[in-house]
């Protein structure tokens, strides 16, 4: 499939539902109700010009997404979706590893993958293909089971093939969902554009085998470490924790999240300052006190890790949120 061809799926066609909005605020909140909490950051003024376009069917939802700011999202997904053409020179960040967007790119983000993606203005084109129908045309190709399987972030460039592929079964989609047409032809063009995206998981090994031993017990292990957040965490306690050994933890968080356990746990130590600095923090703490009081040892490396994760110091984050209550600034 050629650029050009491709190209003609950044804009929708003209009869699905539309959101636009230039308010930060209001595009949060309109994002938040459909896809879940999440920051998002712009990085310079002006209008922001957000328009979110969607197609939803039964097994299978279309999202056409334009800004005109660079913006930082940062968050993780209810339901796997595919990015395509992201805005050439934008990143996604997992744990330490990032990603640059470039021409004929996609990223493919399991659910439930915390994430932070820098949008570049531009279009983009996300295909979200139910869980369930996805991992069961999968594991029916391979001939296994669809609870031995577990999908798993990938980041990979679309060749002409796949772009074909792709366009054919999303052009056949909005064609059975134009007004008038016979509802008969929707079902199957649904299978069709969830098959297109199992041809491209399975030429990129993005559907894995499940640890069963190891990945029965991560549930209790990840509850425990949100709840030890402030004291010390260790390898050798989350083995303990886990029953496991380092290397089968290692193996199983690298599936799961994309990480390894500690990294793991210095993201929902940001994760967790993040959600104090945005409420304003207590009054009688300011961004030190929340770094030590979550296990932060070096005030400046959270900092860094903290811009890096939300696209602002934790001090703009905690400023903002006090403006917004009208409390008054720690001293």
């Amino acid at each position: 499939m050629t650029e050009v061809q491709f190209a003609s799926y950044r804009n929708p066609p003209p009869w699905v539902g539309r959101f636009r909005s230039d308010d930060l605020d209001e595009v949060r909140s309109f994002v938040a109700d459909r896809h879940g909490e999440h920051s998002r950051v712009v990085h310079r003024p002006g209008p922001l010009g957000f328009e979110l376009a969607t197609l939803a069917g039964r097994w299978v939802r279309v999202g056409w997404a334009r800004s005109a700011l660079d913006t930082t999202i940062r968050g993780a997904l209810p339901i796997p979706v595919l990015h395509l053409a992201p805005p050439a020179g934008g990143t996604y960040r997992f744990g330490r590893r990032e990603y640059v967007a470039r021409p004929h790119t996609a990223m493919f983000v399991a659910r439930g993958w915390e994430f932070t993606r820098l949008s570049k203005p531009g279009a983009m084109l996300a295909l979200a293909p139910d869980e369930d129908a996805l991992l069961q045309e999968i594991a029916s190709r391979l001939q296994i089971e669809r609870g031995k399987l577990r999908l798993t972030t990938r980041p990979f460039t679309i060749d002409p093939v796949a772009h074909a592929r792709l366009a054919a079964a999303l052009d056949d989609l909005v064609r059975a969902q134009a007004p008038g047409a016979d509802p008969r032809q929707a079902e199957p063009a649904e299978a069709g554009l969830v098959a297109a995206v199992a041809d491209i998981l399975l030429e990129q090994s993005a559907a894995v085998p499940v640890r069963t031993g190891v990945t029965a017990r991560m549930g209790e292990v990840e509850e425990w470490i949100e709840a030890n957040l402030a004291g010390p965490i260790t390898a050798g306690r989350l083995c303990q924790v886990a029953g496991v050994g380092q290397r089968a933890l290692e193996k199983v968080f690298e599936s799961r999240h994309g990480m390894s356990p500690m990294r793991f746990v210095t993201e929902r130590r940001l994760a967790a300052a993040h959600r104090m600095l945005i409420r304003g923090a207590a009054q009688d703490e300011d961004v030190t006190r929340v770094a030590l009081g979550l296990g932060f040892g070096h005030p400046g490396r959270f900092a860094t890790l903290y811009r890096q994760a939300y696209g602002e110091s934790p001090s703009q984050s905690l400023r903002r949120a006090r403006r917004r209550t009208g409390a008054k600034p720690s001293t």
